[in-house]
């Protein structure tokens, strides 16, 4: 009860027990009314019942006042979590609400940190001894994350030493070694079993291995002559966890949610994945095997689940935390989606887009998009996460690029089709209650008419957004008061930018990657582009199509849509990527001959040029074998270590082989051949 709930309360009981006295009163002085009239022989008086009636209105009412506020829970203070007042989560009752939730009402829940118990806990082996190779300090490029520190998960990892490569559709990952000279050797080929890869990571001690197994489920539509209609993929989400030493699985964990998103922040790592409501159990299951092969099955409970109103819940959302030093987990779910999500060191935000029909605004076609924001502290040391916050905007955001926290303040951007409109939020958690506030807006003025925003980078006070439909404007925004974030210039050019890359710590060089267009906004080839605000000078280098009378040829690259396959590092001056090529020749009689043709492209870039035509060099190109079927190059690796023996290397990874380029001579290494799965030859 609140300290106002306690004052209507105590008002409300002063009147009951006033009208009550009243009542008691009258009942008193109309008993000795009767006997003082029989004792000297009068006529007894007898009130009538509505005078009874009409005295105890004031108690009965006063009463009724009593109860409400206390069964109402009108002034109960709401539930909290740690020292946060709870006013957006709301505790659900039990499974019948969990599953009315969930079959198409609105809703959301977040679900208590619920820990394996001491039991398995003791099953699980100690750390193995030393980390995989004593090569000496080399330098390298890794995978392209967002945040300095938080590690994002990729087809490829490396050390600088050693070279983990989980190719595509295959259940195996390639070791590699790279010796003296930058030689590589292939040491090992690890057989998954019946683990699909989605992503790996690599720590001093593991091989972190993140896929799916899945099994074809029939429907049987009859019964009677039990006759399969069709069937029904049902996936369960795995992390297997490799000794890198022994190559030895040292923790399993299998769960019938399908993990998508991933990160490694010193020894946690953090996965999210959806999971859908069973027939039989709704709750996440959690299947953990550890180095015996001993195996634990657990649930999460429903005792501390909460929900959100007005937000669709159309599935569950479930975070689960692993520790790398004891194996330890922790899990927690949410009644709803995760579209995108951002860490840094410290927090963890994720974000789902999602329509609103109930409260419309600046929509033509009755709905309104709106992004719901949570927010999560991390706690490293124990792989755990505090839910801090809930938070509104309107429009979608469709990039993890397009958040960024800085100073404790969360930046995000967000675009709108109906009618198009971008917008750019800053947003900050209550010191006292599970809010996410706006402070400071970009409501106008972010792109043109019909412009809608393709790329955004965030660093430190700057901001880059880059809108689209014909003409590419990028805007420089200045967030040094977060109240009050205010363009700075507009800066217009032909296509558009779908990744950019801030390139010193001023903010004022940057890098974007993304294509060129004609004057009717038609896409003609892809281009990077590199721009120093400041002084105003810019340079682009242009992969265009080619098309020749008879011949067709198109170009893409993977890095278009993901930042991943983007070897990029303002340190040592490298922006690379691989461009799939494709073209075909009529040959007449309805026949084509096809051609696909994969290269990796290296770029070197240099704002300290005199001219600005030469901030960027001419490709390296490390060609890979055409083929009649489609072989693309996934990812490139750059390695270095100086000294006599000192070598700077690029190597180039694709289902096929791996082709090594020496930096320094200007020529192919090395090319090892893979042997293929039967139904990939």
């Amino acid at each position: 009860m609140t300290f106002m709930g306690w004052i209507v309360l105590a008002l409300c009981g002063l009147a009951t027990l006033y009208f009550t006295y009243r009542l008691i009163s009258d009942v008193m002085l109309n008993r000795r009314l009767k006997i003082y009239q029989k004792q000297v022989g009068e006529v007894v008086f007898r009130p009538k019942v509505m005078f009874w009636v009409k005295r105890s209105y004031g108690a009965l009412i006063s009463s009724m006042f009593v109860l409400a506020t206390i069964f109402s829970q009108a002034f109960v203070i709401p539930p909290m979590l740690g020292d946060r007042v709870l006013v957006n989560a709301k505790a659900l009752t039990g499974e019948a609400q969990l599953r009315s939730l969930m079959s198409g009402s609105y809703g959301g829940i977040w679900r208590d940190v619920i820990n394996t118990d001491a039991a398995f806990e003791n099953m699980v082996p100690g750390q193995p001894e030393g980390a995989a190779g004593d090569i000496a300090e080399r330098d390298f490029i890794g995978t392209n994350n967002q945040v300095e520190g938080v590690e994002e998960a990729d087809l490829i990892k490396t050390d600088g030493n050693m070279i983990y490569y989980a190719s595509r559709y295959q259940n195996q990952v390639r070791i590699f070694t790279i010796g003296q000279h930058g030689v590589a050797t292939l040491d090992h080929t690890l057989d998954l079993g019946d683990v699909y890869t989605d992503s790996i990571f690599l720590t001093d001690d593991y091989l972190i291995v993140i896929g799916y197994n899945y099994t074809y489920m029939p429907f049987v539509y009859d019964m009677a002559v039990d006759v399969v209609g069709w069937r029904y993929v049902s996936y369960t989400g795995s992390v297997v966890v490799y000794d890198r030493e022994t190559l030895e699985v040292s923790y399993k964990l299998e769960t019938d949610a399908n993990f998508y998103q991933y990160r490694l922040i010193d020894q946690s790592l953090y996965l999210i994945s959806n999971a859908y409501l069973q027939d039989d159990d709704p709750r996440p299951s959690f299947a953990e095997t550890n180095a015996s092969g001993q195996t634990k099955t657990s649930y999460l409970e429903y005792s501390s689940i909460y929900y959100f109103d007005n937000v669709p819940a159309y599935g569950m959302t479930v975070f689960t935390g692993i520790s790398l030093d004891d194996f330890s987990v922790n899990s927690q779910a949410f009644l709803g989606y995760v579209n995108l999500i951002y860490a840094d060191e410290d927090n963890l935000y994720t974000t789902f887009n999602y329509y609103d029909s109930s409260n419309f605004i600046d929509s033509i076609v009755g709905y309104t998009t709106k992004t719901q924001i949570l927010k999560f502290k991390m706690h490293t040391d124990e792989a755990t996460l505090e839910y801090i916050g809930h938070g509104i905007v309107y429009g979608h955001i469709s990039d993890q690029y397009w958040m960024d926290e800085y100073n404790g303040y969360l930046r995000v951007v967000t675009t709108d089709w109906n009618p198009i409109k971008n917008r750019l939020y800053v947003l900050k958690e209550s010191d006292t209650t599970d809010e996410l506030q706006v402070v400071g807006s970009i409501i106008e003025g972010l792109g043109k008419p019909n412009e809608r925003v393709f790329s955004v980078d965030f660093q430190g006070t700057t901001g880059y957004v880059v809108t689209f439909e014909q003409i590419d404007p990028r805007y420089m925004i200045d967030l040094s008061n977060p109240a009050k974030p205010t363009i700075v210039k507009a800066m217009e050019r032909p296509g558009f930018s779908t990744y950019l890359h801030i390139w010193n710590e001023s903010g004022t060089q940057v890098v974007g990657f993304g294509f060129t267009a004609d004057s009717n906004g038609r896409v003609t080839g892809m281009e990077i582009v590199a721009a120093d605000d400041t002084l105003g000078i810019e340079d682009s280098y242009q992969l265009l199509n080619q098309n020749q009378e008879g011949t067709w040829s198109y170009s893409y690259s993977e890095a278009s849509y993901n930042p991943k396959a983007l070897m990029i590092s303002p340190k040592h001056g490298i922006i690379a990527f691989p461009v799939m090529s494709w073209s075909y020749t009529y040959l007449g009689n309805y026949n084509y001959q096809y051609t696909y043709k994969s290269q990796y492209l290296v770029f070197y870039i240099d704002f300290t040029k005199e001219n600005p035509e030469d901030i960027i060099s001419e490709p390296i190109v490390i060609d890979h074998p055409s083929s009649t079927y489609y072989f693309g190059i996934d990812r490139g690796i750059y390695i270095s270590e100086t000294g006599d023996q000192g070598f700077e290397m690029i190597y180039t990874f694709s289902n096929l082989s791996m082709i090594s380029y020496n930096l320094r001579t200007k020529e192919i290494m090395q090319t090892i051949t893979f042997e293929l799965p039967e139904w990939m030859k």
